[in-house]
C-alpha cells in the first residue's frame, strides 16, 4: 500500500513544465561600452530592446524561428534611438520551441555591429 503513494507523487509531478526562461543580448563598442541590449522572456514570447549608449544609431533586433512545420520564421525589431529606451514586441511561438535572436546598432564605426556569445557565435539561443 506505500509503494503507491509515491507513484501517485511521482505522476504528479512529471507533467510539470519547466519555469520559463529570460535570455539576453548585448553588443559593445571597442572600448567595452555597453551600446544595447535584447531579452527574450519565453513566458511572454516577448522580445525587448533597450539603447544603453546615447553614441552611435539605433538598436535593432533580428530573430529566427522554426516553426513546426519546419518553415523559417525570420523578422527585424527596430529598437528606440534614446539612450535608456526600450521597446518590446510581443510573439506567439510555439511552447519550448527552439529561436535564435541578436541585438545590433546601426551606422557605429562605419558598419553595423551585432552581438556576440561567448563561443563566438553571434546568435543567442533561446526557447519560447
Amino acid at each position: 500500500m506505500h509503494s503507491m503513494v509515491p507513484l501517485a507523487l511521482m505522476a504528479t509531478t512529471i507533467g510539470f513544465a519547466p519555469t520559463a526562461q529570460v535570455y539576453d543580448a548585448r553588443i559593445y563598442d571597442r572600448d567595452s561600452r555597453l551600446l544595447a541590449e535584447a531579452r527574450f522572456d519565453a513566458a511572454g514570447d516577448t522580445f525587448t530592446v533597450t539603447k544603453r549608449s546615447a553614441d552611435g544609431g539605433r538598436a535593432y533586433l533580428e530573430f529566427r524561428y522554426v516553426r513546426v512545420d519546419g518553415t523559417v520564421q525570420t523578422g527585424r525589431h527596430q529598437g528606440p534611438a534614446t539612450a535608456g529606451a526600450s521597446v518590446s514586441f510581443g510573439h506567439d511561438f510555439g511552447e519550448g520551441r527552439r529561436l535564435t535572436f541578436r541585438v545590433c546598432v546601426t551606422e557605429v564605426h562605419g558598419f553595423n555591429p551585432c552581438s556576440g556569445t561567448a563561443a563566438g557565435e553571434n546568435w543567442t539561443v533561446a526557447y519560447a
